[in-house]
């Protein structure tokens, strides 16, 4: 998009894709000075707090941050800036008895960064180039020839060239992109449940030491693997903190629409009463537990479509997934980058959003739902629980250890396509169809093509 030709870009949500989104195209305007984009960020609060405690970026996700520059004010937040990468993905062991077992090392090309989420938001505000607009909830929109109408609670209204759906799981624009549609009645409509539940907390490295002196926890990330049930733990903010989290899935069937409350307080009493036949030094972790919270863990039934029109929806709007594979954060990352770099080319007019819309939903939608589907099967693999495990019951502390590492070998190749299949890779994909699209369209017009 050139010099008077401004491109007015609205953002529904102003969490981690949506300041990705905004902080990706503020990057890609400082390398051309001929960019003409607006972009406004509408967020339903009447402030910006962080939900959840820690965010891990792998290496497909990481790259995007260095390419927008925020690397080094991320790894600012890292006690030793050499060590953010780890190899060392998890440590495995098997908690759910009297004395655990250590099953093996998670070796990871490229390893990951962990972050508090807290400091990932701050990352993302630093680099901000959009309007942020407190207190704007979205009722609905329509799609007209020109341009997009916003309608908001309290009957404030705003227009756009481009929308952009990053707000949550209860995305307000991926209902009305779906009734749009006749969908109305759409299993997408509204996140469903599982019975998956996660118990979280972060807890103080000091009253950990203080309770189990040279807990593994405060120096390694770990993941204690048991029956329907494991837990996760690993150092953030500058290894003050353990970010833990406890997780549960008893399966009832099909998942189903819940509109219950999804984050309540609990106690740490209740949360070891889950888990009360686990190893000695897990129940130092539940005991350390500070201000937990329960979160009914909801997930997205795929979409057949990510964009129409001008109209595209990103992060938990359009993938929502558990968090067995720690991909949430980064697959919102990603759409955030791909939109980014296709709305900011050169070969980006008005006239061509509609094709730029279907180049992102191309390149974005099957990798979004597939990692759906990998992040339940790296649970059911964590919980024991997937095909060929039944026999495994809570307790049983004679499961070969053989085994426990051939079960921890696959939950490693559940994770291969976030270092064998680099983000650059889609990023050259969307940016080839666009080239396409341009030619097709000069071809019509007896434009000279677009070169770089």
């Amino acid at each position: 998009m050139s010099k008077g030709d401004k491109l007015r870009i609205a953002i529904i949500g102003a969490g981690i894709g949506g300041l990705t989104l905004s902080a990706a195209i503020g990057s890609l305007k400082a390398q051309r000075d001929d960019l003409e984009i607006e972009v406004d960020i509408y967020e339903s609060s009447s402030r910006l707090a962080e939900v959840g405690a820690g965010i891990n970026f792998w290496r497909r996700s990481w790259d995007i941050m260095e390419s927008i520059g925020l690397d080094q004010k991320l790894l600012s937040y890292l006690p030793r800036a050499d060590e953010g990468i780890t190899r060392q993905y998890f440590h495995f062991r098997k908690g759910d008895q009297r004395e655990g077992v250590f099953i093996a090392d998670g070796q990871m090309e490229g390893g990951s960064y962990r972050f508090h989420r807290a400091d990932v938001q701050q990352a993302l505000l630093s680099g901000q180039t959009g309007r942020i607009h407190l207190s704007h909830r979205l009722v609905s929109y329509e799609e007209k020839e020109e341009e997009i109408y916003l309608h908001f609670e309290g009957g404030t209204t705003a227009t756009c060239d481009v929308l952009v759906g990053m707000d949550g799981i209860k995305s307000v624009v991926r209902k009305c992109f779906l009734t749009n549609r006749g969908m109305s009645h759409s299993p997408a409509m509204e996140p469903v449940w599982a019975g998956d539940v996660a118990y979280r907390s972060l807890i103080p490295i000091e009253k950990l030491q203080a309770a189990f002196p040279g807990h593994r926890a405060l120096t390694r990330p770990i993941l204690y693997i048991g029956k329907y049930k494991h837990l996760v733990s690993y150092p953030v903010s500058q290894d003050k903190l353990v970010n833990f989290v406890a997780l549960t899935a008893e399966p009832f069937g099909d998942p189903v629409a819940y509109d219950g409350p999804t984050a309540t307080p609990c106690t740490s009493e209740e949360v070891r009463s889950v888990f009360k036949l686990w190893e000695p030094e897990t129940q130092a972790l539940f005991q350390c537990m500070e201000k937990p919270i329960k979160w009914i863990i909801r997930c997205q039934v795929p979409l057949d479509h990510y964009a129409l029109g001008r109209v595209a929806l990103g992060g938990d709007a359009a993938h929502a997934m558990t968090p067995y594979q720690a991909a949430g954060a980064g697959q919102a990352v990603e759409d955030a980058y791909i939109l980014a770099i296709l709305l900011c080319d050169k070969a980006c007019t008005k006239r061509s959003l509609t094709e730029i819309m279907s180049i992102y939903d191309t390149i974005r939608r099957p990798m979004g739902n597939s990692v759906i589907e990998k992040s339940r099967m790296t649970g059911r693999l964590s919980q024991l629980s997937a095909p060929g495990l039944d026999d495994i019951v809570e307790g049983d502390d004679s499961v070969p250890l053989e085994r426990l590492r051939g079960i921890v070998e696959d939950h490693v190749k559940s994770f291969e396509w976030v270092w064998k299949e680099p983000i650059k890779n889609d990023k050259e994909r969307a940016l080839s169809m666009l080239r396409d699209l341009a030619k097709v369209r000069n071809c019509f017009s007896g434009i000279p093509p677009i070169t770089h």
